[in-house]
């Protein structure tokens, strides 16, 4: 049976804009994400029913590309689908298209999920997957990973707040996002945008911790810059990331 996708329309804030009016890579995801819950929400399987059985789906590796970024006030159509499932993972998709179709940006995201005693791993359960109409797959999607840092050209110590930890009690994903991204100095951010991302996400964080920002960042080109990205917590990593970048073309809004 085919998967069920979901889509809904959103007008893009100020407040979920940054400096350059445009949408911030974190916010991004956080829309995508919305999506999800939304559908999940739909299908009777929301956040807080998983999260009563003493489970909690979890991200393992966002893939993240992106032709432009929603601006402020602009009219946008989130789109997602529940592509596929083995025992283990499930695979998603992401979509992101303005007012008149053209495609803006697009996540694959791999899902597992979590004991929430145990903090492990466990098998998926049928009538947690079911209502989506997932293709069943036999193997684990090998995707790339990203590369450990050379060296540090830039760190950031940030402790682990009570507004930073989710339903799952650890730090949400898109707080790495913004930590790893803050480590980058103002005049890169303004000088640069995101065109893709691949993040890792090895470990959870709890409330309390200290975690580590770690970035360095190698040109490519004349307008392209690559960033790598670690986050650790006592120097065990909890998530690696490799982030492309060119030069904004775009007017810089205020």
């Amino acid at each position: 049976m085919e998967s069920k996708g979901f889509s809904e329309k959103h007008r893009v804030t100020y407040y979920e804009t940054d400096m350059n009016g445009t949408v911030g890579l974190g916010r991004l995801v956080d829309l995508m994400m919305l999506s999800c819950n939304d559908q999940s929400d739909a299908v009777g399987l929301s956040s807080e029913k998983v999260n009563q059985m003493g489970l909690g789906w979890i991200v393992t590796q966002n893939m993240i590309d992106i032709k432009r970024l929603p601006r402020r006030n602009e009219t946008i159509y989130i789109t997602t689908h529940a592509k596929s499932y083995n025992r283990y993972f499930c695979y998603r998709d992401f979509w992101i298209h303005d007012i008149r179709k053209q495609e803006l940006a697009h996540m694959h995201t791999v899902f597992a999920l979590m004991d929430q005693n145990e903090r492990k791993i466990v098998r998926i359960p049928e009538n947690l997957i079911e209502p989506y109409h997932s293709e069943y797959a036999t193997k684990i999607e090998r995707l790339p990973l990203p590369k450990e840092l050379e060296r540090i050209d830039r760190q950031k110590e940030y402790e682990v707040r009570f507004w930073d930890i989710d339903i799952n009690q650890h730090v949400n994903n898109v707080h790495y996002f913004e930590w790893m991204l803050d480590a980058l100095d103002l005049d890169f951010l303004i000088k640069y945008q995101p065109v893709s991302m691949n993040i890792e996400y090895k470990k959870e964080i709890r409330y309390g911790q200290k975690a580590v920002s770690q970035a360095q960042i190698t040109m490519t080109g004349v307008e392209t810059v690559t960033t790598f990205h670690e986050i650790k917590v006592n120097d065990e990593l909890s998530c690696r990331a490799v982030c492309d970048w060119k030069l904004r073309k775009e007017e810089w809004i205020m």
